[in-house]
């Protein structure tokens, strides 16, 4: 939470960029580290610094996009991600196989080149990253087109110039709409941190061990990249978001299912593709739909940090279910993770039955919502309405 509102001090441009130049300093540094102290100790800063690059993405974004473009640009943000851990299997398989070094091993090398790429990337953020529509003109953007963007960012409730409205932090704690997103969120992260933890196991049951495990672990991510991108395209099309989020959860239930109820390992192995394909979609669904339904640039800030505050403090509670004793099988870690697949199929439902009553509430009050001008919802915002304007309807 308090990164977002450094971001609003120091501009998103340089919170992502020197966050991502100090957490590519943290990965390098963990390939120096002589013992577990280190290593602990290095990768509780790259849990800090990720903090400022997670939570700003789908915050930046909204500033240049329609609501109803949100889930795919976030996508091709949170996408890469999947795509980094298709590609982490491959740039480990090569590293294990063609890269020697007298002095490091394969895993202070992975650290390494993990790091020092990303401490460049961060530079370059600093100075390229766009901020906000207004200070386009580094882009060398015509006056007109930047015009347009303007418009359509004020189209995407902007005007907001407040950095910290304390009345909005508090509306975010207390709206109910919050809290069913990060009870969802919490259902999506545990089963997510504990996805890493049982794929391997599944590879290495297939006879795969060493350089060739790593590569078998590709296409369980590559499967859940194409469900992203064309699981977020769909959203926006439709302009549904709890729908699709209890459909992907459905798909990793039956991933779940089908870990728990067959002993055959490629029965497992198709379950793990299942899995992937259901939960990785969830993410970039999940933010752009708090991003859609918050007012306010503090009210919005702080609810996208409490989803993923919430979130990655359960997300240990997936690290810890998948116990040697119940290997291979796992039926406790996948039981677990069953159920809080469950869990957001509940309330995903839940909370789009009650935001469709409240639209269609506000339609029958006062009619069909009518846009409003930058002053109107700036008016909005310093009286404390926010999204519970009559004219502001919820993505569904």
């Amino acid at each position: 939470i308090p990164n977002m509102f450094i971001m609003k001090k120091v501009t998103p441009s340089v919170l992502v960029g020197i966050t991502m130049v100090l957490w590519g300093v943290c990965s390098t540094a963990m390939a120096g580290a002589k013992n577990y102290s280190g290593l602990v100790a290095a990768r509780f800063f790259m849990g800090v610094f990720e903090a400022g690059v997670g939570p700003a993405a789908p915050i930046i974004l909204s500033f240049f996009y329609l609501r109803h473009e949100l889930a795919w640009r976030t996508a091709l943000f949170y996408g890469s991600s999947t795509f980094a851990g298709a590609f982490g299997g491959l740039i480990a398989y090569g590293v294990s196989m063609n890269l020697a070094h007298e002095k490091l091993a394969p895993w202070q090398l992975l650290f390494i080149i993990e790091g020092i790429p990303t401490i460049f990337l961060g530079i370059i953020t600093v100075f390229l990253l766009p901020n906000a529509p207004e200070t386009l003109e580094r882009w060398f953007v015509t006056p007109e087109e930047k015009q347009v963007a303007i418009e359509r960012s004020r189209s995407g409730h902007n005007t907001d110039t407040t950095t910290l409205d304390k009345r909005q932090l508090l509306a975010s704690i207390k709206d109910y709409k919050n809290i069913f997103t990060c009870l969802i969120y919490i259902g999506l992260n545990i089963p997510l941190a504990s996805y890493t933890s049982f794929l391997p196991t599944i590879v290495s049951l297939m006879g795969y061990k060493h350089a060739k495990a790593q590569l078998m672990t590709v296409p369980p991510y590559a499967c859940a990249i194409v469900c992203v991108f064309a699981v977020c395209w769909n959203s926006d099309r439709t302009r549904q978001r709890g729908l699709h989020v209890a459909g992907s959860a459905l798909v990793a239930c039956i991933g779940y299912i089908l870990l728990i109820s067959s002993g055959n390992v490629k029965a497992n192995y198709t379950g793990a593709c299942f899995v992937a394909m259901g939960l990785y979609p969830i993410i970039p669904l999940m933010l752009s739909w708090v991003a859609n339904n918050n007012v306010g640039h503090t009210k919005r800030a702080v609810s996208v940090a409490m989803l993923n505050t919430f979130g990655q403090c359960f997300a240990t509670v997936g690290t810890q279910i998948y116990k040697s004793p119940t290997a291979p099988r796992f039926f406790m870690g996948y039981g677990v993770c069953l159920a809080f697949t469950v869990v957001m199929i509940v309330f995903s439902l839940g909370l789009t039955v009650f935001l469709k009553r409240e639209n269609d509430r506000r339609d029958a009050k006062y009619g069909a919502p009518k846009p409003l001008t930058s002053e109107e919802q700036q008016e909005a915002i310093n009286n404390g309405i926010y999204d519970d304007h009559p004219s502001f309807r919820y993505f569904i």
